[in-house]
């Protein structure tokens, strides 16, 4: 009778773990794919209306005292903005600075662009000499910090949030903390809510976990656990890290 009882459970775990991997390699294939359409937009599309701008400011200076330079400085000023808006859509869809400076970088420039946008108070403080993660971890930390920014922006009514990011006792943790209403007592408890489902999914493919409360100080606050193990750390620090240690 046990070993019937047996079959089942482990049949049921090795289901588990098989839609876990196919939620990871979903999450690898959305976040490359959004990485391909952000550089296109940025290298392609950004070049030519960059260029298409040099040809237009040309244009201008032969035009200059005409009536139709009027409807070439409009058509100008329209360029500058949609080149503003291709950098947003590219850097929402996946910031660059990720992938070229990596996590710290891309989250302070992801608070000041997000304290500029919401007009609110935002400060960072992450550890220097950080262990260097791989980048599904990077992604990872990064995609569940915006997600909270987006929690904040859409609930929390905050005028100052805290980012902080440590990496201590083989965990790296992850806190974002606001002063608005903090959380609904039910937001801890269901999955959906407050957007933080996708946050628990990222955290759980990396072995860690996602705590929401209100602390006493007020507003609400968001913690992530990762242990910082063979599927968080990039194999360049865990090769240094051998090294080290065979010193």
């Amino acid at each position: 009778m046990a070993i019937t009882d047996h079959k089942p459970r482990v049949a049921d775990r090795r289901s588990r773990q098989d839609l876990r991997r196919l939620s990871g390699n979903m999450v690898d294939a959305r976040e490359e794919e959004r990485r391909r359409i952000a550089r296109e937009l940025h290298d392609e599309l950004g070049q030519r209306l960059s260029a298409l701008k040099l040809d237009l400011t040309g244009l201008e200076h032969e035009l200059h005292g005409r009536s139709s330079q009027l409807r070439l400085t409009a058509m100008l000023e329209m360029l500058d903005e949609t080149v503003a808006s291709v950098r947003r859509i590219a850097s929402d869809l996946r910031p660059l600075m990720l992938d070229d400076l990596g996590l710290a970088a891309a989250i302070s420039w992801l608070a000041s662009e997000s304290a500029r946008r919401m007009g609110i108070k935002i400060e960072v403080h992450l550890d220097e000499g950080q262990p260097l993660l791989n980048p599904r971890a990077s992604t990872a930390l990064y995609r569940m910090v915006q997600e909270a920014l987006t929690n904040v922006a859409r609930h929390a009514r905050a005028t100052s949030v805290q980012i902080e990011l440590h990496a201590k006792d083989g965990e790296m943790t992850l806190t974002v903390q606001d002063n608005g209403i903090g959380f609904p007592p039910i937001a801890a408890r269901k999955e959906d809510s407050c957007g933080l489902l996708g946050m628990r999914e990222r955290a759980l493919l990396l072995g860690g976990q996602v705590r929401v409360d209100n602390p006493l100080s007020g507003g609400g606050r968001i913690t992530v656990r990762l242990p910082l193990q063979g599927n968080l750390l990039d194999p360049a620090s865990l090769q240094s890290e051998s090294q080290e240690q065979a010193r």
